[in-house]
This record gives C-alpha cells, structure tokens and sequence, in this order.
C-alpha cells in the first residue's frame, strides 16, 4: 500500500491557508476544565534514538463524568499548517482518565511497544515539530497543541521536540490556551484508556542471511518485515546530508532489465540523523531491519563492516524511459539505471522548495486533459496515463529550500553557489550519469547518487538540458498582421500595498514583506516588492508590442477603497509606467464607463491601447449579470477604430471567469476533469454570448473575445462559445498554451473571434514567458533562498499565465462595394440629417423656430 504523506500532501495544497484546510473552525479549547484535552505528543517513534516504536498522541479528561468520543477525531498538522492526516475516535475517555491514539511506526520496530491503544492512525507525525487538534463530533475544535517552529497553536508553540521526546502537559487539569506555558518536553510518558505498562522489547533473535532480492519480495511491501538480516551489495548512492540519512545498496554484479513480477536487487538502508556512512562503490555486509517507510523498502536499525575482498561491480541498467507498469517499476525499485530516452520537464512548481522536476516521458510535457479530450471518462482515463507514465527527478534531499533549508542555494537553477540558469516547463533533459530509481512521498523518482544542491560547485548534474528562454523571446517578434491584440494576465497588480492596510504578509529569508495575505490586498506588500512586481510587468507589456491590451487581474481602486472615483487609479499608474519605460506617451487607459458593474470584485479587468495607432470609439461597457455578480468579474467591451479611418473598426472584449479552486452555489468538481463551478463558468459563458447579441451597433464588426476563462480548450465553456460562432484562434494557428497547474499544461487563457473576425486574422502566439518559468523567479518569491534568483525588468515570470498575441488586417472602408448593416444604417441616418438640416433652413420654419 503506498500512502500519501504529508510532504505530498503540502504540495498538492501549496497556495492554501492553514486555516481552510481546517476540518473545524476556531475555537479556543476549554480552560475551565469542562472537556478533554490532548495531554501528550510524540512524533519520534521508531526513529534513531527513539524510546517507542510508534508516533502517539495522548488525551485527558479533567472532567468527573465519562465522554463518549463517538465522531470525534485528532487533526496532525505540518509545522507549515498542512493537514496530513486525521484520526476518527471511538468510545469513551473515563472521567480523569487517558485516551492513547497509536499513529504510523518508524524504521525500528524493535523498540518497545506502547501501552493498548484506545485508536489507531496513520499519520506519520514529525519528531521535532507540528500540530495536533482534537475537534468533537459537531467539527469544533475542542484543544489545538503546537510545538517546535508549528504555525497553528494556542498561543505561542510549546518547545520543540526530538526522537527521545515528547511535549507533555505540565498539569493535565489544567489549559490556559497558550502552548509554551501549558507544555514541557521531556521523556514519553504514554498511558491509555487501561493505562496498561508499555511492552517490553522484544527478545533478540540471530539475523538470517538474505539477498536484497529477498527482502524486497516480489510484491509492494518487504516479505521480512520486522526481521533481522544479514545482506551484502556495492554501494551506489550516499545522501548523508539534506535529511535522507542512508545509502542505497544493490546486489553485486547485478544490472540487467526487469520483468514484471521480478524482485528488485536494490534497497535503501537508513542509518538515522548521526549513523555512519559507507562511500559510493563500497562493498559492504549490512545487519538491519526490513520495513515499510512511505511505501519504500528499506532497512533500518542498521550497521554496515566492509567486506574482506571487493564484490563483482553493479552495472546501471540502461533503460529508454521507465515503463508505466507499476509492476515493472517495484522491481527497479531502489536499483540504479541509466535513463536514454526523450525526458521533457511537466512540472517545476517545487523545484525552488523540495528541489524536485516532474518528467515525462518522451518530448512534450503532459497536457491537462480537458485541453485535449473531452471531460468525462475519455478525460479521467488520460489523466490516468499522465499519472502512470510520470517520473519525478529529485535532489536526493528532503529539506525546503524555502522553509527549513533556507541557507542552502537551492538546486538546478542555482549551480556553483552563485550562477543562475533557467530550467523551463517543455526543456528536454538528457541524462548524463546513472540515477537511482525509488518510491519517495507517494511519488515514483530519480535520485542523483549524492545530494544536489546550488552549492554543489565542480560537481556534474545527473542531468544537463539547453536554455529555451531566447527562442522564447524571439518567437513573439515574428507575429505577422498589420495590428495586434492580446490579453496579459498581471498577477494581480495592487498600487494600493499591503503595508497599508490591515495585512498579513508573507516574508523573505530575512523576515522581510513582501506579498500581502488575508486582506483585500491582493498584491505587493511593500513599495520594493511593488517595484519589482512592476518592473517585470511593464518590461513584457512593452516588448509585447500591441495595439490593443486586455488586462486581468489589475485593482479594482474603487472596490479596495470604497472611492468610485479611484476605480481606474491602478491601471492609471500602469500606463504611466509603461509610457515611461517606453520614454514617450504611447499607451493610454480605457476610462471606466459610468455605469459599472454590481458588487464588483477588488480585481479587475481593462484596456490599454496604443494611441499612435487605434483609438476608442464612444465609451466603453460593462456587461453586467447576474451571472457574474459575486462570483467573477465583469466582461469589458470596447470598440476600437484605426487612426488611419479608412480602416474598418473592430471589438475587443476582455474576460475573466470564475476559477476552478473553489464551488460556488453548490456547483462542485464532478470529477470530469473540469474542477469546481464548471456550470458557473458556462452560464457566464452563456451571459457573455447573450451581451455580445445585444450589441446591435456591433453586429457586423470583427469581435475577438479575450482573457482568462478558467476553461480549459475541450471544455463546455469553449464548446458553447463555439456554437455561437466564437473560433478559438490559438487553437486554429497551433498558437501554444498558456498556463501549467499541477504539472500539466494547457490553456486557461483564450482568443476567440467571431466569423469577421476570423476573416482577418493572419497569425496568432502564445507567448511563453511565464508559465514555462519557476515560480522561483517571480518577484512574490524574491530572496526566499539564500541566493537572490530574482531578475530585475526580465520579462520571465512576470505573472502565472502567457500572453496570447493575435496579428490580424482590417479592410478599407473605402472598398467596401456592398456596406454592411452598420453602413448602410449610417448611409441612410447621413441622408436623414441632411434632409432635416435643410427642412430647417426653410424660411417658414426658421420664423416658427423664433
């Protein structure tokens, strides 16, 4: 059974507070004494030093009557507040008696045991730091305990905690809601419902000679598990540092392919915080116990002596690209193998914390699936291929680089301690030197046979790869038409900061600020960061070279402020500028219209232009709807005439839909690969569609719908925009995508024309220079590391989606031989008011109108 552990859990949740991932609200525990409390944590079980064999968690009951624990349950928590595992209690706590919770074993099950557990979890809880709340069977939090560097406590957190020890309730009586007055650290003291005598060891037996073949078994857990052995192999890869603490280790003289149903010839063995290591290429002779760790094989409680004489070497498998078949892959399981296949970067998002890159097999990352087939089964069973065929490369760490690890250059981007160097979301990686295969945080990877970090200076990377960022730049040059439009999504870009207002931020390596959290600021917390957020911006909108700019996700001033008359401050302020970045006036804004949207959002959609090509025509609208209202924001509509006037006129309308992270109005993920609130997304497709209709000045003019749609290209909201004879343009020029979630790509982001409009397109790019880049880059993420990656007025992550640029030609209204609708109604209201002019210059009228 692989299992899902925290680490896994932190980074499918990354982006998400503390606070929503709690299953109860907060609530502070009750310190007159009238419901249980957790009296003890230990989080140390079965590692190096323990005292028990298994993690634990403890209550009390000060109270004088028995508590039926019917629904309740314990909450643990990562020391960054993610939820990693929840406990269902059943039964009941006696009056002034304990509760014992058993939670996951460590690598040494041949600790004592403890006393009978009353329940038993899963979670694999920290030795040092993290969270545990107890919530009741209404989901209120009854008591919350935190320790070490914890973000979720009462109070500020108890002290932090080693494999030896346990945070234990100075007086079980009593809860004063503040952690580090309430908690001490010393040795466990577990007790339960019985409050039985914890198990003696177990008696010693003589270890039994094995192969690694035979302690991994041929099926996905150890069959051996809790014996001692006696093994032998090479050493082939050493991470003793950045928190593994082992060695890999594979049978001598082994390497040839496997077959499913085959027994891998490698394992890992795990020597604790402060063992003794071999050296890579060693031949050694290990006594250890064989476990399950996160899924992995491995041996712990182990030792190692060094052969007499040298063992046969192991030869790295050479492998095209790992096979789909879990089968297959548990047997190269903990073995080392040269990849010689076609490996392309899918997914970046957590090289710059856990150092780690997602790899596809062959030369394309993995698309979402709505962008490719239809949702419903054809969507679930591609995504499924994606998730079978994925390898993930790692660090051979698993520090934080972001967190925990700080003061370590992160790797792959960072090399030599101080060079920096783009690895991008499509680059191709070439495997260079042998990998160790292996099953880490539900995840199937490639482990370098030493550690990776920034710092790792005359050291050659497992992989090597060739930087795309210049074909990058140059493909937008290259858009051919007379005019262009395009929409920018700019990160939300706030003039009103953080440090301003009633904000919480979140904060550099130094303590610094420097993005705004938990308040209507949705931007840059202080002025620096803004600069920076700023800079990047400005220097993609002006070498992007439009006539016409859709933004989304600029402030909405007059939301922020409750000033309607500031409603255009922020996009007032981009315009400057970029206007001074250009040195000359070439941009200006699209004005607010007077009548606006209903209960505006604090984010909002725009135009910009440039004046020495288009101007507007008559003001611009607000598509207003239910449909949006509280949900999304509002479309912008805006007429758009050359200056050159012999030129026809055209629309743009600028979008932005509700995401996909949360349900609104009950409208939750179906699990057909369209996420939550699809149906609001389609009736606001629908709304949008309805609008454009009643635009009867318009109805013959060259519309191009813009902006973020939260939609991927196969969905609902794109096929109902079809049927309405809205083509996806990006789509018909092989223009790219736009965006990467969760380590697939696809477009969120979309140009869309009517039939005039797609008359007169001629070419279409997405330009990617954002959503391919590590968020590493991004100015929200400016000095998170001890090496500053950040890159000041560079285009690249200057937000999370690309720019769409479309290049089309406008006819002349000089060689119109048949006028449309629009002409011919000038055509005759001209005639009108000629007639009128000159019926009121006649002498009989001219004397009444006196």
């Amino acid at each position: 059974m692989k299992h899902i552990p925290a680490r896994a859990l932190a980074i499918a949740l990354a982006g998400v507070t503390a606070t929503s991932l709690l299953a109860a609200p907060n609530a502070a525990a009750a310190p007159d004494g009238s419901l249980p409390v957790i009296s003890e944590v230990y989080g140390g079980g079965g590692n190096n030093g323990a005292v028990y064999s298994h993690d634990f968690i403890e209550l009390f009951n000060p109270t004088a009557e028995d508590v039926d624990l019917d629904g309740w349950a314990v909450q643990y928590f990562s020391a960054g507040g993610n939820l990693g595992n929840t406990t269902p209690l059943t039964g009941t706590i006696p009056a002034g008696g304990y509760y014992l919770i058993q939670q996951n074993p460590g690598a040494n099950t041949s600790l004592p045991g403890l006393p009978s557990p009353d329940a038993v979890g899963t979670a694999n809880m920290s030795g040092s730091q993290g969270s545990v709340a107890l919530v009741d069977d209404a989901s209120t939090r009854v008591d919350l305990v935190g320790w070490g560097d914890a973000t979720l406590t009462e109070g500020s957190p108890a002290p932090r905690t080693a494999n030896g020890t346990s945070a234990q309730r100075v007086d079980s009586a009593v809860d004063s809601d503040d952690n580090s007055v309430d908690f001490f650290v010393d040795t466990p003291t577990p007790q339960s419902g019985g409050a039985e005598t914890p198990t003696a060891p177990t008696t010693p037996v003589d270890p039994v000679t094995v192969t690694i073949a035979e302690i991994q078994g041929t099926g996905d857990t150890t069959p051996l598990a809790g014996q001692t052995v006696v093994t032998e192999g090479v050493v082939t890869a050493v991470f003793d540092e950045g928190g593994f603490n082992g060695y890999y280790m594979q049978t001598p003289g082994t390497g040839e392919p496997k077959s499913a149903g085959d027994a891998s010839d490698g394992v890992f063995v795990y020597v604790g915080a402060n063992g003794i290591y071999p050296e890579i290429g060693d031949s050694i002779t290990v006594t250890g116990t064989p476990a399950e760790y996160y899924g992995m094989t491995q041996l712990g409680s182990a030792t190692f002596t060094e052969a007499a004489t040298e063992f046969e070497a192991v030869t790295p498998v050479a492998i095209d690209t790992m096979p789909a078949d879990p089968d297959i892959r548990e047997a190269y399981e903990g073995m080392l193998v040269q990849p010689t296949g076609d490996y392309t970067v899918t997914n970046n998002y957590s090289l710059n914390d856990f150092g780690e890159i997602g790899l596809a097999a062959g030369t394309e990352p993995y698309y979402q699936a709505t962008e490719k087939v239809t949702p419903g089964a054809e969507a679930i069973a591609y995504e499924a291929t994606n998730q079978a065929e994925l390898v993930t490369l790692d660090d051979g760490r698993s520090g934080r680089y972001m967190q925990g690890d700080k003061d370590v250059p992160m790797p792959w981007i960072v090399q030599d301690g101080d060079t920096i160097k783009s690895l991008r979301t499509g680059d191709q990686v070439d495997f260079q030197h042998p990998v160790v295969f292996d099953y880490r945080f539900d995840l199937w990877r490639f482990q370098p046979t030493a550690p990776v970090t920034g710092n790792t200076a005359g050291v050659e990377l497992p992989i090597t790869w060739e930087d795309s960022r210049p074909s990058a730049l140059a493909a937008i040059d290259a858009v051919e038409g007379d005019f262009h439009i395009a929409s920018f999504n700019v990160l939300n870009y706030f003039t009103s900061l953080g440090e301003d207002y009633d904000c919480d931020a979140y904060t550099d390596i130094n303590g610094n600020p420097i993005s705004a959290r938990n308040c209507d600021v949705r931007g840059a917390y202080s002025q620096q960061a803004f600069e920076d957020q700023q800079g990047k911006i400005v220097a993609a909108i002006n070498r992007l070279d439009v006539d016409v700019l859709g933004l989304e996700e600029i402030e909405n001033t007059a939301a922020v402020t409750g000033d309607v008359s500031r409603r255009d401050e922020a996009l007032n302020a981009l315009v400057d500028a970029l206007n001074t970045a250009h040195g000359s006036t070439r941009w200006a804004a699209v004005e607010s219209p007077l009548q606006l949207g209903t209960d505006e959002d604090v984010i909002r959609v725009a135009f910009i232009y440039d004046v020495t090509t288009v101007k507007p025509v008559g003001e611009s609208r607000i598509f207003d709807d239910p449909a949006y209202t509280g949900t999304a924001r509002q479309p912008l509509a805006q007429e758009f005439q050359p200056l050159d006037e012999t030129k026809e006129s055209f629309v743009g309308v600028v979008n932005h839909f509700k995401s996909k992270g949360s349900p609104v109005n009950g409208d939750a993920d179906t699990g057909d690969g369209q996420g939550h609130s699809a149906n609001v997304r389609l009736a606001q497709a629908q709304a949008l569609i309805d609008h454009l209709e009643n635009q009867d000045d318009w109805a013959d003019k060259p519309v191009f719908i813009l902006g973020d749609l939260n939609a991927y290209s196969r969905e609902t909201v794109l096929s109902t925009l079809a049927g309405a004879g809205y083509s996806n343009i990006a789509a018909e020029y092989d223009a790219g995508y736009s965006y990467q979630f969760s380590g697939r790509i696809g477009s969120l982001d979309h140009a869309l024309g009517n039939d005039a409009a797609m008359n007169r397109v001629v070419d279409a790019e997405v330009w990617d220079i954002n959503a391919d880049e590590s968020i590493a880059f991004e100015y929200s993420r400016r000095n998170y590391n001890t090496v500053d990656v950040f890159e000041a007025d560079n285009v690249f992550r200057s937000s999370d989606h690309d720019p769409i640029k479309v290049g089309f030609n406008l006819e002349s209204t000089e060689e119109d031989d048949a006028p449309s609708t629009g002409g011919i109604f000038a055509m005759v209201a001209g005639v009108l008011g000629q007639i009128l002019s000159w019926f009121q210059q006649l002498p009989i009228i001219r004397s009444l109108s006196s």
